[in-house]
């Protein structure tokens, strides 16, 4: 069972290093603040969450499981949060959202 529990480990911290990695690259990669935030905010959203679920698997007893899943809470709740708080701040600043050439907002 241990050696289960240890494939299953590092498959899941492959995983929540796959989604670090895509987000950092949607900074580069994407065109506009709004497309960009997009895609750092859903990495850094399933990446704390893979490791949070990797922390449960491993967890040593239930008080420990309780705490993790309290943190996977206020991730849910703080990470869009966040994102739309600084997306709408820049709508009302006046940020023009990227369009194709030829396309209208």
């Amino acid at each position: 069972m241990s050696l289960l529990i240890d494939i299953l480990s590092m498959l899941i911290a492959f995983l929540a290093c796959v989604f670090a990695i895509a987000g950092t690259l949607s900074l580069f990669r994407f065109p506009d603040c709004y497309t960009r935030l997009q895609g750092s905010s859903l990495a850094s959203s399933t990446a704390p969450f893979t490791i949070f679920f990797l922390s449960l698997i491993n967890a040593a007893d239930i008080a420990l499981a309780f705490r993790i899943l309290l943190l996977m809470l206020f991730f849910l709740v703080s990470s869009p949060t966040t994102s739309h708080i600084i997306v709408r701040y820049a709508w009302y600043s006046g940020v023009i959202p990227w369009t194709k050439k030829g396309h209208k907002p």
